[in-house]
């Protein structure tokens, strides 16, 4: 373990230097006082979700807010300074197929401990109806994509009525289980809309190929 520890630091301070080795200057100079990111990410704590999966470089692009389970009242605050103070004209609440934080909600987590218990608890009102059935995992997930989704355009409604907001619902599938091609993001939601065809229509506005409309919706 020890040694893996040595190895695991090692790594994180040698790629630290070639990153900067690989950077002008004038890359920091744009961010040092200030930010402008584009996006405010809404996702899993889950070491499998990253943001290589939808852009190639975050930084000062993305502003990420993870919790397990991607929950939107966790971190109220910092989904706020996003929207609200950094005015990021999208807010991507994203999930991911094999959610740990969802197969133990429903499977029971009275045994975990405290601060576990307490994040999970937000999951109870999206996911009553499924935890009483013990039903469908990716159903569970995508219900709570859904919930979180709600969320957000009742406390940002003016701002998506204004066009200034959009809130987007997907799901990272690295397990294929949508048949889209393992490692697809399908959009499952925009701004509360749920049904295929108006989130194909809303997505054809944003000039997104017809081949591709059929790949990321379900």
């Amino acid at each position: 373990m020890e040694q893996n520890s040595k190895e695991l630091i090692k790594e994180i301070l040698l790629t630290n230097d070639r990153f900067l080795k690989g950077k002008s200057r004038d890359f920091f100079k744009e961010h040092i006082n200030s930010q402008a990111p584009k996006i405010t990410l809404v996702t899993c704590s889950d070491s499998r979700v990253q943001t290589e999966i939808f852009t190639e470089d975050a930084i000062n692009k993305v502003f990420i807010i993870r919790n397990i389970g991607n929950q939107i009242e966790n971190n109220l605050g910092s989904v706020d300074y996003g929207v609200l103070h950094l005015k990021t004209p999208i807010l991507f609440i994203l999930g991911h197929t094999n959610c740990g934080a969802i197969k133990t909600f429903i499977s029971g987590y009275e045994n975990e401990n405290h601060s576990i218990r307490y994040e999970l608890d937000h999951l109870h009102i999206p996911l009553k109806e499924i935890t009483k059935n013990k039903g469908d995992i990716q159903k569970a997930i995508e219900e709570n994509i859904h919930w979180q989704v709600g969320i957000a355009v009742k406390r940002y409604k003016t701002l998506i009525e204004n066009k200034e907001l959009s809130v987007l619902g997907g799901i990272y599938d690295f397990g294929n289980y949508y048949n889209k091609g393992f490692g697809r993001i399908v959009i499952i939601n925009i701004n509360g809309e749920k049904e295929r065809e108006s989130i194909k229509e809303n997505l054809t506005k944003q000039d997104i190929p017809a081949e591709l409309l059929e790949k990321i919706t379900i």
